[in-house]
């Protein structure tokens, strides 16, 4: 009889060692899954979108075909109609508010021209909790988009020389000079072009 019992013991004991196991390894399978998952999810995030940022999002005020169009027609003729979710809404309010001195020109629009781009910009403007925003206080209004720690990060790299140096860039603003997509405003790092230099590659 007792030697029937040690046996069920050492038998329970098997079980909940082998059960014990079991379960170790499936939670740390699934957290090792989950942290994967999240850093890929990350560096996912941390890489600028294949996807257009000029899509219209009928559902929102200001934001069909015509509002985007607009904003593309009027603030493209003179430079690339930077995506507006680099920059927080009152960024463009305040940058929509004095057009008469925009970077040192003038380019003031008719008020309903205005309403309107500044409602674009708005409506696809950058949220507070974005990446792009980080290390920006929310009460902090920039103003330009080179100067925001996520943009420097995303440069970091890049040679002052091959850029601000270089006659054919000139200015990190431009981003169309290396970006050839910049203009459907897709960023993406893997297919920067830097004149003079060739395919640049971190």
């Amino acid at each position: 009889m007792m030697s029937n019992l040690n046996a069920l013991r050492t038998s329970l004991n098997a079980l909940r060692f082998a059960t014990g196991t079991l379960l170790l390894g499936s939670a740390l399978t699934l957290g090792i899954y989950g942290l994967s998952t999240l850093n890929n999810q990350s560096l996912a995030d941390d890489d600028d979108d294949e996807h257009s940022e000029y899509r219209p999002r009928p559902e929102q005020p200001g934001t069909g075909m015509a509002a985007t169009q607009q904003y593309k027609q009027e603030c493209g003729s003179c430079h690339l109609p930077y995506p507006a979710k680099l920059l927080p809404a009152r960024s463009w309010q305040t940058m929509m508010a004095s057009l008469d001195n925009h970077f040192g020109d003038d380019a003031s629009l008719s008020a309903a021209t205005q309403a309107e781009i500044l409602a674009y910009l708005s409506a696809h403007s950058a949220g507070n909790q974005t990446r792009y925003l980080k290390g920006i206080s929310d009460s902090d209004t920039p103003q330009r988009i080179t100067e925001l720690p996520y943009f420097r990060r995303k440069h970091r790299e890049v040679p002052e020389r091959m850029v601000s140096g270089n006659p054919q860039v000139g200015s990190f603003s431009q981003c169309d000079s290396c970006h050839k997509d910049a203009a459907q405003g897709k960023f993406n790092e893997h297919s920067v072009v830097i004149p003079g230099f060739g395919r640049w590659d971190d």
